[in-house]
């Protein structure tokens, strides 16, 4: 089965860790690709992996796509299918196939057998039913809700089959919402949000959780594809200072380690010891609420466009590694003109004119931003940007949760600094999933022009025809409005000790433990 995707955009992705590569390469020019796959001991059976991770699991997030829940998320929980990072190929998980007509207006789901959640209860083709009309709530806030709301019917055609009908063809937003919605147990889904029940179908299930400490997964011996488990345990131990993370993979207490910038992980590129693997980009948008003064005002939010110096992020943040972009879509989307990719360019003389004329010198920019060590550096420098264009910003921490409601909800302040991990999807999937751009979008952007371009950029997907165009058009929009500025497109590692293998990643950077094992 494959997803109905435009042409595979070769090494699109594979570009956000081209600097890692490079410097893997000059600091130790004789350490090849297969030396870093190496182990080091012997395959133990069984046994317990440590994962170090710097932000905790947050449950309540588990629709969200949160990155922060990546390193748990699918080996708990499960979706339908998996798409290949390249070429879109649909790879079974939960359902061997998904059929879609030709019309793009009905798909047929037909799922695994033998099946069943850590509370020995078989899958069925109810249980999945449940979950698309959950992630069709807003209270779920799923980044592609609007997907399972598109659905005017889902039929139950056998305790393993079922069949979606569509009001319109969804194209890659089908495909793109299998992939990263995980089945849910309505028997134990109330659980979810304070995390008292993390039931899935999953080769590891939830055994205990310390918030903010950590938690562990244990093997679950009812895992429809058991041979394959190799680790008994997986103990997470929540270590947010990016000194304490290189600490512990360094004393071998961990042997993954998960939260490191390019930057923190340089002392392990090119040591034979360890491995970078790549697991996925994110974008760091700077987001600003148009009906805010000054920033009701599209000149000032130009001017901050042309006030942040993009380039000192990426260095001084991410190590040099990473992409800047004035448009939230991947580098090297096809259609995207070069001209809009670098509109923003770094001018604070200009920035600084410009919000003078529109009488904005000395305005108060209150910038709400989640307690992430990463986002936290970016606002620093985001901060000096505008004061030297003559603003006067002014940081408002919050924890995760506080700032992850307020995202859902589209009430964040009169600027913010979010994240997202949904940069390898499509443009036209994107405009609907990512909270910075979708219905409700914190910016307040809303008019009937966005609608009119978004709604042109759907139906040329969906038809085959002036894609491009429609894409180029959004893209104007985006720059002249000016109320998302994207900072960076940065890549997320994984660093792995060779006291353990076989740890991989899905196109979004999720990490699958189901193969992984550590030696002795």
């Amino acid at each position: 089965m494959r997803a109905p995707a435009p042409p595979p955009r070769p090494g699109s992705r594979l570009r956000l860790i081209v600097a890692i590569v490079a410097i893997v390469a000059t600091i130790s020019s004789c350490t090849s690709a297969r030396n870093l796959q190496n182990t080091q001991g012997t395959r133990i059976d069984g046994g317990t992996l440590t994962f170090a991770i710097a932000l905790d699991a947050l449950p309540s997030g588990l629709f969200q796509t949160l990155a922060r829940n990546n390193p748990w998320i699918e080996n708990v929980f499960q979706p339908l299918v998996r798409l290949d990072q390249e070429t879109r190929a649909v790879q079974p998980v939960l359902a061997t196939s998904v059929t879609v007509s030709p019309d793009g207006r009905q798909a047929t789901i037909t799922l695994r057998e033998g099946v069943t959640f850590h509370t020995g209860r078989t899958l069925t083709a109810d249980d999945v039913k449940f979950t698309f009309e959950t992630t069709a709530t807003p209270k779920a806030g799923s980044n592609l809700g609007y997907v399972p709301r598109a659905f005017s019917s889902i039929a139950v055609d056998s305790p393993t089959q079922l069949t979606v009908t569509m009001a319109q063809p969804l194209g890659d937003a089908l495909f793109d919402y299998l992939n990263q919605t995980p089945i849910v147990d309505p028997q134990t889904y109330s659980g979810v949000a304070d995390g008292t029940q993390l039931v899935g179908t999953g080769p590891f299930r939830f055994a205990e959780w310390q918030p903010g400490a950590g938690f562990t997964l244990e093997r679950y011996d009812g895992y429809w594809n058991r041979e394959a488990v190799q680790l008994e345990r997986i103990e997470y131990v929540v270590t947010s200072d990016a000194t304490a993370l290189l600490s512990a993979l360094r004393s071998g207490r961990a042997q993954l380690a998960w939260g490191l910038t390019p930057s923190d992980a340089r002392p392990y590129f090119g040591d034979q010891r360890y491995r970078i693997i790549d697991a996925g980009g994110t974008v760091f948008p700077l987001g600003l609420n148009t009906t805010t003064a000054p920033l009701d005002d599209k000149r000032v939010r130009q001017a901050i466009g042309y006030a942040l110096d993009r380039q000192r992020i990426r260095d001084q943040v991410f190590g040099g590694t990473g992409e800047v972009s004035s448009l939230p879509w991947l580098l090297g989307t096809p259609g995207v003109p070069q001209a809009q990719v670098d509109h923003f360019g770094y001018d604070p003389d200009r920035a600084r004119a410009m919000i003078a004329e529109a009488g904005a010198t000395g305005a108060r920019i209150p910038i709400t931003y989640g307690a992430n060590p990463t986002v936290r550096a970016i606002f620093e420098i985001v901060a000096n940007n505008l004061r030297a264009a003559g603003l006067d910003p002014v940081g408002v921490a919050v924890d995760q949760p506080t700032f992850q409601s307020g995202q859902n909800d589209g009430e964040l302040g009169a600027a913010f600094l979010s994240l997202h991990s949904q940069v390898v999807l499509s443009p036209v999937t994107m405009i609907d999933s990512i909270p910075v751009l979708r219905d409700g979008n914190p910016s307040k952007a809303d008019d009937s022009e966005f609608e009119a371009r978004k709604a042109a950029l759907r139906t040329a997907a969906a038809t085959g025809q002036g894609a491009s165009e429609a894409l180029v058009r959004l893209g104007d929009y985006l720059l002249d409005q000016a109320f998302l500025h994207p900072l960076v497109q940065a890549p997320e590692i994984l660093v792995t000790s060779i006291k353990s293998g076989d740890v991989s990643t899905t196109m979004r950077g999720v990490v699958l433990l189901e193969n992984a094992y550590v030696t002795g």
